[in-house]
């Protein structure tokens, strides 16, 4: 099986690659980015964007998407756009057109074309772009807060975590939801769900999350 990566030198990226580096059942990883993820491996090739387009046509049999950036980091609401947006589409279409038949995308709690959030607004405009390119399985992950150790320091996220595990005990029911989501277990459900790609749109929330990462976890001990 071969598969194709986009973010893997992010959080739940460069955790997402790891578990696809040491699954048997994959012969090739292509890890598409801006900068190399600095591993080596023998069935690992970095592909480094040209002005954000990927210029060769690959040919994979799926597709993770971990792209994702905040708008202080990308520096303006167009800039987030680029990354959270347009990037993820341009490179599931060409992939779409050289024969994917499946993809999985990290996109967020809240996530809806219609919000008043820019932030939500985004997420859903690329869901529902992603649900046109016609895959025959996309796949889309809604997690809440991603918690994890992160190469650098974002202030804002380590404030909103603090509070929502200050908040944790009151988060029932379908509040539960915004529990923070475990960046590992964001990618054992990416990998999870592209190795056993199921016919249709499928989402799953940060819980679903959670419980699909134990159930695979399981069968593995």
């Amino acid at each position: 099986m071969k598969v194709a990566i986009a973010g893997a030198t992010g959080l739940t990226g460069s955790l997402c690659l790891e578990l696809l580096l040491a699954d048997l059942r994959i012969s090739e990883i292509f890890s598409i980015g801006r900068r190399k993820s600095g591993l080596s491996h023998p069935k690992l090739q970095e592909i480094i964007l040209s002005n954000g387009e990927l210029d060769i046509d690959l040919s994979v049999d799926a597709f993770i998407c971990c792209l994702g950036t905040t708008i202080k980091k990308a520096g303006s609401q167009e800039n987030f756009k680029k990354v959270d947006h347009e990037l993820p589409l341009k490179l599931a279409e060409k992939l779409r057109a050289n024969g994917c038949h499946s993809a999985a995308v990290v996109s967020a709690l809240g996530a809806d074309s219609d919000s008043s959030f820019f932030y939500n607004r985004v997420k859903g405009m690329m869901e529902e772009d992603m649900k046109k390119i016609g895959f025959e399985s996309l796949t889309i992950l809604r997690p809440s807060l991603i918690k994890g150790k992160r190469k650098e320091v974002r202030p804002g996220e380590k404030s909103a975590e603090l509070l929502l595990r200050l908040a944790s005990p009151f988060l029932i029911g379908p509040l539960r939801n915004w529990k923070t989501t475990e960046a590992a277990d964001i990618a054992q459900a990416l990998v999870t769900l592209s190795t056993n790609p199921k016919k249709g749109i499928l989402i799953f929330s940060s819980q679903e999350i959670k419980i699909l990462a134990s159930s695979e976890s399981a069968t593995k001990l």
